[in-house]
């Protein structure tokens, strides 16, 4: 609402002059993300000589509310109409001494920019004359990239979950790299999982009604129902510089608003179990199909506020309102593998059978060799003798289940569990609409979801599983006022919460019965079962204790536009603050970790097997390593400034350019109390600095000399002179140029467009890191290279668990363990981007377009771990090259003994390579990591070319064909490489077709055949829909890790469930394995790719008219109609026994969906 500010009684400031007040110092103290959702009319008032008509009186008036628009034309005839919201038009258009001109049913979409001439004819002005609309398909004033999915398609494609965001997949330049299981409405990540016009996944502005609707991580935060929603607009490139805030598309969803009219529908839709297909895996393992559920209904209503005698709201005022459940339940197949009964009493023998790799070695027998390495006695015929058996490792295996299945020859897999995946969930949504006057109109909305969902259980008892809370909450004002016929104003504030947690089925479960100390009770701030962490082979149960974390976004918009001439001229602001909480308990219970390392032999560094050590460790009840957790909570928050100008400037009649600049800026990331790391000082002396570099002189390593050796480094805290954790720093403008031209000799149906941009992508609230605040008691099984095992389960923690310091110790902070920090001084990664296209229209009803796009991404962010030791130490062997494995993990004095009580660093010896390490004091490899480096980039080239036919004769159609390229260099093939690996990118898709379209067959009262049918004949034959999607897409590229490549052709297979590839292309002999070695085999490949999408989902409705307004639907739905199943990539591992063979499923199998819909 328009509020007039008095500075004194009688001293008022007029209305406009208060709102360019505001604007204008909004656009210099705010940011800008003016994403539009209505759309602008433009054109030129002509007479029939084509001289301009200046003072026109131009209106145009939504049929459905009424809400009216009006502007005058200036001094060459033009004029504009902008805020359309999508919906059906009549425009008119009036001036003294010619007729009034009316063109009834212009379809204005989502932010779109519709150009109309308007040619009047002399006469008078109670004459009229009234033309049937015929609007344009091109975009003539345009050199965005985009596709609005018009209302029909939201109505009637088949989606899997009917999630609205799922139909971007359906436009120009979108690449789907997201899970396919997952993109129901309660579904955060799937959905919006996507590239757009070669940024990353998931890095994209999500909009509902041109508000943001993400959560953190660029995560969806609301996905509305299906049945509120008008269109979908997506966008993948924009020259507009009122975009901005993402490197990646845009993506708008317009909801639904009350009409003049009362209307609403009601639904229920269900996958029927009993005719759903099995999964491929589950039928191979012998397994019945399970009983499965998806039923989804609610209801959308909405009219005019009506009380009689009181409030008629008829083109004033109106309400829609809508409500969505859905209940599910789907099994999960999965393989675990589990203890067998002979294990559980410590024979292990069996496995011998499968290679002296197997032979467990006596933890308790190591002795050092006299070249420094721990050497260890096999233990008689794989048997761990009874009274060497843990009680509280025995418990502990009483909760994993027998085997139900043969598994593999070492035993591995030899459980198969369906375990069911519940969910629970519920939506709403309110709207009020207020048409205050032909000059000013609002809206606002308010919306909430809640999601239950309880899944993984596979050992159906209380140690696996997990109960996901997801509670979102938003709302919107949005305000727009015309000031003048040539001054426009746009107020917008919105606010999206979103929280999610997670607790446990062994919630509050008691870990002493296991046999673990009471001692340990008072330091749990939440009790659950102990996490378990199997590194060998075994599944892992158990869990840390949980958490929950809201997310909320904070948005205050104003914009102004501005008609001068043949220039429409934009500028703007918008404040972005985005604040997170978080209550993670962690590992409250205690996580203890076993793998192989206590049962690997003869040496210490001997290789591993794939199963069993780690299980014998667990029943010894000698743990590798764990850590205990008391966590503090945190509160973050990161405010994002921008402000943009943009010129629109129709040069000719034919002709559009646009020129933009947009400035953005973030302020960094703050954390309430300061309870964060705030950088690494790599100079700093700390307290074991100097007396490490005197123990380390007096016995140094042959491979280090003492000049060479320094434990100088440590974490750097926020405080109240340096609260954000990071600053960025400079200009960060970014142009945008855009040219939209239509020549002559195209007879008006060809259009020529192209543009370039510089888009920047934003940080957030990324970064915080709490050591110090959030306390970790590490488990120090190992402080003599695993020479004997000093630590057990019955008293994990002797020293006991410490307590949170906070900042205290400065520099001083988790020395000997594992410290992450974030860059201090990033930039904005940013991305220039291009586009050059060809629109030409056939007829009235049909657009073709051939495109091309590309980008090039700079300041990309890389993790990367900074304590490596220098490439002149890795092995260029091309096998196992065991003698430098021995010289690096070999024992040496141990510099830092005793000072760094409580970890793995504190003993009198310890393994060479650490004191290699450019931070010794800090714990091997990943021991300081940084975050956020703005050292990667990135190139992408993709060719477009699409056919839309708009629905016409029953028929429409969306068709688009990319062939792209994707490159990236986020990451290093070895830590210590100065150089990034360049490589195909995670999201590229070499090929992507994808058609969709309805068809109402022609056959009926009214249609070209039957058209004088019956009420019988017509109810049987009339009202019938055909609705599909047909997609064909390449797969992902594989990633491989550290393997043995002999060389060869790989014949690779995507499909062959068998044998992917060919296997004898690699070293598999597990003795064989690298280790410590320069890598430079690469970790993905053009060529080899998962399998792709292939599939066909389709509907058949039949429409039953009750009576003028209300009508019925029956609908028959199938997903994945031809069953085909997309397998996942073959296991890529050397040494497992699956090597080369695919044991899992990327897609669903076939589903039937049933529903009955009433619309009024």
């Amino acid at each position: 609402m328009l509020i007039s500010f008095c500075a004194a009684e009688g001293e008022c400031m007029p209305r406009s002059s208060f709102r360019l007040g505001v604007c204008l110092i909004f656009s210099l103290l705010m940011p800008v993300a003016a994403q539009e959702f209505r759309s602008t009319l433009s054109g030129r008032i002509v007479d029939a000589s084509g001289a301009a008509i200046p003072g026109a009186k131009v209106a145009a008036v939504e049929i459905a509310t009424g809400a009216r628009s009006e502007t005058t034309s200036g001094s060459e005839g033009e004029y504009t109409l902008p805020f359309l919201a999508p919906g059906t038009y009549s425009l008119s258009a009036e001036a003294s001494g010619f007729k009034k001109y009316v063109q009834d049913g212009v379809q204005v979409g989502t932010n779109q920019r519709l150009s109309q001439d308007i040619k009047l004819e002399v006469g008078s002005q109670t004459e009229s004359i009234t033309v049937s609309a015929d609007a344009t398909m091109l975009s003539t004033t345009s050199a965005s990239v985009g596709q609005v999915i018009p209302s029909k398609f939201v109505e009637n494609i088949p989606m899997n979950g009917r999630t609205p965001l799922t139909l971007a997949q359906l436009a120009f330049g979108v690449t789907p790299a997201s899970d396919p299981r997952f993109t129901r409405p309660f579904d955060n990540a799937g959905p919006s999982g996507f590239s757009m016009g070669g940024g990353q996944a998931q890095t994209n502005e999500l909009l509902l009604d041109g508000a943001p609707d993400m959560t953190r991580n660029r995560r969806v935060a609301y996905n509305p129902p299906v049945d509120t929603v008008s269109e979908v607009k997506v966008e993948a490139f924009q020259t507009d510089a009122a975009y901005g805030n993402t490197a990646g598309g845009t993506v708008n969803v317009v909801m639904k608003g009350g009409t003049n009219e009362f209307h609403g529908s009601a639904y229920e839709f269900n996958q029927v179990s009993k005719l759903k297909a099995t999964q491929f895996f589950t039928n191979a393992a012998g397994q019945r199909k399970p009983v499965t559920r998806f039923n989804q209904y609610g209801f959308t209503a909405g009219g005019p506020i009506w009380i009689p005698k009181v409030v008629n709201g008829k083109n004033k005022l109106f309400w829609f309102f809508a409500y969505e459940g859905i209940r599910q339940s789907e099994p999960e197949p999965t393989f675990s593998t589990v203890p067998t009964e002979a294990q559980r009493r410590g024979d292990f023998s069996q496995l011998l059978a499968s290679g002296s790799i197997y032979q467990l070695y006596d933890p308790f027998s190591g002795v050092l060799d006299s070249a420094g390495r721990v050497t260890r006695q096999p233990l008689a015929n794989n048997q761990i003798p009874s009274n060497r058996i843990s009680q509280i490792g025995r418990n502990i295996m009483q909760y994993y289940p027998l085997p139900n299945q043969v598994g593999r020859p070492d035993g591995r897999d030899n459980f198969f569990s369906n375990a069911v995946r519940s969910d629970v969930f519920s939506s709403y949504m309110g709207r009020f609409d207020w048409n205050v006057s032909d000059k000013h109109r609002l809206f606002f909305n308010m919306r909430n979801n809640d999601r239950v969902e309880n899944r993984g259980n596979r050992f159906d008892n209380i140690v696996t599983g997990n109960f996901l809370s997801r509670i979102n909450w938003g709302a919107t004002l949005d305000d727009v006022y015309t000031a003048s016929p040539t001054l426009f104003f746009n107020t917008r504030a919105s606010w999206t919460r979103f929280r999610e947690g997670s607790t446990r089925p062994h919630d509050g479960f008691d870990f002493t019965s296991l046999g673990f100390p009471s001692s340990l009770l008072a330091n749990s701030a939440r009790r659950v079962f102990p996490r378990i962490e199997m590194q060998g082979g075994m599944t892992s149960i158990g869990d840390s204790g949980g958490d929950s974390t809201p997310f909320d976004t904070f948005q205050l918009f104003e914009a102004a536009t501005k008609l001068i001439g043949r220039h429409t001229v934009k500028f703007g602001a918008d404040l972005r603050q985005q604040r997170e909480s978080s209550n993670a308990f962690g590992n409250s219970s205690g996580r203890y970790e076993f793998n192989q390392n206590w049962f690997r032999g003869p040496f210490f560094n001997s290789p591993t097997a794939p199963n069993g050590q780690d299980m014998a460790a667990l029943l010894m009840g000698i743990p590798t390593g764990g850590n205990w957790q008391v966590n503090a909570t945190r509160t973050q928050e990161a405010k994002y400034f921008a402000f943009f100008v943009q010129d629109d400037w129709r040069v000719k009649n034919n002709l559009t350019l646009s020129v933009g600049l947009r400035y953005e800026r973030e302020t960094g990331t703050t954390e309430r109390y300061n309870r964060t790391l705030a950088g690494f000082d790599t100079t700093a002396v700390n307290a074991v600095t100097n007396p490490a570099k005197a123990a380390y002189t007096a016995s140094p390593s042959p491979l280090l000399p003492p000049a060479q050796f320094n434990a100088l480094g440590g974490a750097v805290f926020a405080s109240d002179q340096r609260r954000n954790i990071y600053n960025t720093y400079g200009a960060a403008f970014a142009p945008r140029l855009g040219m939209a031209w239509t020549p002559s000799f195209g007879g008006g149906k060809t259009v020529f467009r192209g543009g370039i941009g510089m888009f920047y992508q934003t940080l957030g609230t990324t970064g915080i890191q709490q050591p110090g605040f959030s306390q970790q008691t590490a488990l120090t099984a190992d402080v003599n290279q695993f020479l004997t095992p000093v630590i057990t389960l019955a008293n994990p923690f002797p020293g006991g668990i410490l307590q949170p310091v906070g900042s205290s110790l400065g520099v001083n902070t988790f020395l000997g363990q594992n410290l992450t920090f974030t860059n201090t001084d990033p930039t904005m990664p940013y991305v220039w981007r291009w586009n050059f296209n060809i629109q030409r229209e056939f007829g009235k009803n049909i657009i073709t377009e051939l495109g091309y796009m590309g980008s090039r991404g700079s300041k990309l962010l890389e993790n990367r771990d900074l304590n490596f030791y220098p490439l002149e130490f890795l092995s260029t062997s091309p096998i196992r090259d065991q003698a430098n494995i021995n010289r690096l993990t070999a024992v040496t004095a141990n510099p830092f003994r005793n000072l760094l009580p409580g970890t793995s660093l504190n003993g009198a010896s310890v393994a060479t390579e650490q004191i290699l390490r450019p931070f010794p004091h800090f714990n091997g490899q990943g021991g300081v990591r940084i975050d956020g480096q703005n050292t990667g980039w990135s190139n992408f080239h993709q060719l477009l070319f699409r056919i839309e036919k708009r629905y016409s004769n029953g028929v429409s159609v969306l068709a688009n064909y990319s062939w792209q390229k994707m490159l990236e260099a986020t990451g290093r093939l070895n830590a210590a490489d100065p150089f990034l690996e360049y490589r195909i990118a995670d999201e590229d898709r070499t090929h992507r077709f994808i058609m969709s379209g309805n068809w109402d067959l022609p056959f009926g009262k009214g249609k070209k055949f039957g058209s004088s049918a019956g009420k019988g004949l017509d109810l049987l034959i009339g009202g019938w829909q055909i609705n599909g999607i047909y997609t064909i897409q390449s797969g992902p590229p594989v990633s491989w890790g550290n393997v043995i490549y002999v060389g060869g052709d790989l014949q690779w297979e995507a499909r062959n469930l068998t044998r992917s590839f060919d296997t004898t292309r690699f070293i598999t002999n597990p003795a064989l394995q690298l280790d410590r070695n320069l890598r430079t085999f690469n970790s993905r490949f053009t060529q080899y790719r998962s399998d792709g999408v292939n599939g066909i989902d389709a509907s058949v409705i039949k429409n039953f008219s009750i009576t003028e307004r209300i009508r019925f639907q029956l609908r028959g739905e199938a997903f994945n109609l031809t069953n085909r199943a997309i397998f996942n990539s073959p296991t890529l591992s050397p040494t497992d026994t699956n090597f080369g063979r695919i044991t899992s499923q990327a897609n669903l199998n076939r589903s039937i969906q049933l529903a009955g819909r009433l619309v009024w």
